[in-house]
């Protein structure tokens, strides 16, 4: 047991930093447990829509809604989320599909509207980048 003290008193900035990853790791493990909303994949996401009617919201900016979206999104940027809560509300019973550019953007509007209330609430994960990856369709103006 000595041994490890030593080891602690000699590299304690290596200690620290050794510390903080656990901390990081133990936090991610958290928030997936502790999610309200679902992370689905590009498949999955097609199923919902196709089988679910879900409701498809875009979270990115106009000028990048108009360089390519998954058919018949709607355009709720993510600054304007919250203001739209009610009229996402009438949606209520079916699936709220959000997506971003990587899925950053939508994970936060996810939690934003679960918090609110919301739910039957997905993201797609890895935005629509993962989505033209997996070589699916996209709508441009």
């Amino acid at each position: 047991m000595d041994i490890y003290f030593e080891f602690i008193s000699n590299h304690s900035l290596l200690f620290v930093a050794l510390l903080f990853v656990i901390v990081l790791l133990l936090q991610s493990i958290f928030s997936d447990f502790t999610r309200k909303y679902k992370l689905i994949s590009p498949s999955e996401a097609v199923r919902l829509i196709n089988r679910e009617d879900a409701v498809v919201i875009d979270t990115r900016n106009k000028g990048d809604f108009k360089s390519g979206h998954i058919s018949d999104a709607i355009l709720i940027p993510l600054p304007e989320v919250k203001d739209h809560a009610e009229k996402l509300g009438k949606y209520e019973g079916r699936p709220l599909l959000f997506y971003c550019k990587s899925g950053t953007r939508s994970d936060e509007a996810c939690k934003t509207l679960s918090k609110l209330g919301l739910s039957n609430v997905y993201a797609l994960s890895g935005g629509i980048q993962a989505w033209e990856d997996a070589s699916m369709p996209l709508v441009k103006n």
